[in-house]
Order: structure tokens, then sequence, then C-alpha cells
């Protein structure tokens, strides 16, 4: 009898054990709850993204569950069709695998549309919901989203810089910058340019070029003038896309033997080098700016502490594309200063010159 008892015994625990092996491999039975949704509770996104977060395995495998969404930020009215729980709603889908979010449905947050009086929230807040019908606890997991705007690009400018500048001269008559919308969906949508500062009506936009045109910038040609241009896409009054830049206007191009930093205007010059007496020295190349208009480089003249200097053995030379200066290993040379004058001719034939000077020691 005890062994029998015994038996039935080893026999319970055994049928225990199984079922709580087997009820471990499920993933929703964890504690009676469905399996816990891995999300981020940040999650940042520029508009125009599509972004998918796989699901636990089980809720597709269980047909109790069901998904849904809540929205944690007040409502409100930011167009004239949707309200912005309906356009969340529509922005996230929901399916038993997976959640997908398409930015291009909301906007980019925190902006303010004049047409509807509204301004966003700086994110979205959601909750996404978990229900059963077997007997679970449901789970929920709340994020926030943050969609940033899609940045623009100006095809005249090849930079990767935050603001780029492009630059022109007062001689080209009337410059023009194309908006590249950069795969950014603008149907339904409006470009506009915005000018930081004071208003220039000699700049506008036409179409999706910025147009600056030869009245622009200082009247009398001769200083440097730069604008601060932003064209804005917008959609329902809310911008979607942007671009800042900074179009310079010059009246002719810089040219030295230096460094020259365009996003502060500085201009360093190293035009003076000291060399040992005889030896080969190679230059830098000078700063050209803008390297569009860089042309040709020529000598044009040589002194030597001063005085006029011919170059009879050809040991001085100038790189024709880049401008960089040279001279040759020599036994001729004697001790002095040697100022070579550099003609730099544009690719719209306007004459430059810059100085460099090797002191021979």
């Amino acid at each position: 009898m005890t062994s029998v008892f015994r038996s039935r015994n080893v026999l319970a625990l055994y049928v225990l054990l199984v079922f709580t092996i087997i009820s471990c491999k499920k993933e929703y039975a964890i504690n009676g709850y469905v399996a816990p949704v891995s999300l981020p509770d940040s999650i940042t996104a520029v508009y125009g993204d599509t972004l998918r977060f796989a699901l636990p395995d089980d809720y597709a495998r269980n047909a109790g569950i069901t998904l849904s969404l809540q929205l944690n930020t007040p409502n409100q009215k930011v167009q004239a069709t949707d309200s912005l729980d309906a356009l969340i709603r529509k922005a996230i889908v929901l399916t038993s695998q997976q959640m997908t979010i398409r930015t291009g449905l909301l906007y980019p947050n925190n902006m303010y549309s004049a047409t509807y009086g509204n301004r966003l929230p700086d994110t979205y807040d959601i909750t996404l919901l978990v229900a059963t019908s077997n007997g679970l606890k449901g789970v929920s997991k709340s994020f926030k989203l943050k969609v940033l705007p899609a940045s623009l690009g100006i095809k005249e400018i090849n930079s990767t810089d935050n603001i780029p500048y492009g630059y022109s001269l007062y001689s080209d008559a009337g410059v023009k910058y194309t908006v590249d919308f950069s795969g950014t969906d603008t149907s339904k949508a409006t470009l506009e340019l915005f000018q930081n500062g004071r208003e220039d009506s000699n700049v506008w936009l036409s179409g999706n070029q910025v147009v600056i045109n030869a009245a622009a910038g200082d009247p009398a040609k001769k200083a440097e003038w730069t604008y601060d241009l932003i064209p804005s896409l917008s959609k329902d009054g809310y911008t979607i896309a942007r671009k800042q830049f900074r179009a310079v206007l010059l009246p002719k191009p810089k040219f030295f033997y230096g460094t020259y930093y365009a996003d502060y205007d500085l201009s360093v010059i190293t035009n003076r080098v000291v060399i040992g007496l005889g030896n080969a020295y190679t230059s830098p190349a000078p700063a050209f700016n803008p390297a569009k208009y860089k042309g040709s480089f020529r000598i044009s003249s040589i002194t030597k502490d001063g005085a006029d200097f011919t170059d009879t053995g050809k040991l001085f030379s100038v790189n024709s594309s880049t401008g960089a200066v040279s001279v040759a290993s020599n036994s001729t040379l004697t001790i002095g200063n040697y100022s070579l004058t550099v003609e730099a001719i544009t690719t719209n034939d306007i004459s430059l010159t810059a100085t460099f000077t090797l002191v021979m020691e």
C-alpha cells in the first residue's frame, strides 16, 4: 500500500513538473501576463521615415490578443479633416506581428500652423495596449515619438555642413539655387522662402529655385554681402522639411597663400616661409574661394630683397592648376628674401594676384 501511494506521488510530481516546463515555454504565460512589448521609451524619426518594430511571436499565435493605441497627449484639431488622435491612428498600423509607424502621415513636432492656429506638441506620447480574452492579464508600453523635419538640399552647393555656403560674384549678373526635395513627398505641400534679417525684394522664390538678381547685395558692388536663407516645405501650414543656407555675394574671389575658414569668414595668411639655402621646397596650394572660379596660375614677377630678380635657371615654378609654388634644389641661389607674385586667372577672366616669399638662409 505504501509503495502504491509513493508511486502515485511520484507520478503527480512528474505531471506537475512537465506542465510547469511547458507553461514556461509559452511567451505570454509570465506570471499570468501576456508577453511584454519591447519598445524604446523614446523613438526619434525624420519626417517621411517608416519604422517597424517586431512584436512577440505569441501575439500571432494567440487569437485572443487585441492591440490598440492610447494617445496620452491632449487631442487637438490639426487640420481640416483629422484630429491629432485620428492622425496617429492612421500613421501607426498594428498587426499581430509588428507595429509600423509611417511618419509621412504625421507632422514634425513643435511646428505651428498659421492656417489652423495650432502648435503641435513637443512629442507624441502614446501607449500601446495589449488585451486578451483568454484569461491572461494584458500589458501596456508607453513611448514618446518625436518626428523631426526632413532636410532639403541645394543642388548647387556640395557641402555636408549644417549651414552650407554658396558663393557667387557680382559680375555673375544673377544667381539661382535649386532646392532639392531629397525624396520628400511634395504632394499637397507648399515651398516657401524665409530670409533671416531684413527681407530683400531682390531675392525671391521661383518654382523650386531661389533667385538672387543682379541688383542684390551692396549697391556699389564693392562689399561682401551675405543672405541667410531658409527654403521651407510645409503641409497644412506645418513645416515638414527645410534647409538653411547662406548665399554670399563677392566683388571678387578670395586668393591668398594661407587658409580661409568660410564659416567664420576668417582668413589666416601664411605667405612667408624660411628654408635652408639650396633646398627644394613646395608650398601648400593657396586659398581660393569660391573654388568654382579657380582657373589657372602663373608667376608674373620675382624680386630678391625688393629688387627685380631674373630666374635664369628656371628654379622657381608654380603649379598652373593648384597655385602651389616650388623652388628646385640648387647651388646657385644666395641668401635673401625671394618674393614671387603669382597671378590667378579665374574662369570668368578676372585677374588676381598674391605674393609668396621664400626666405633662404
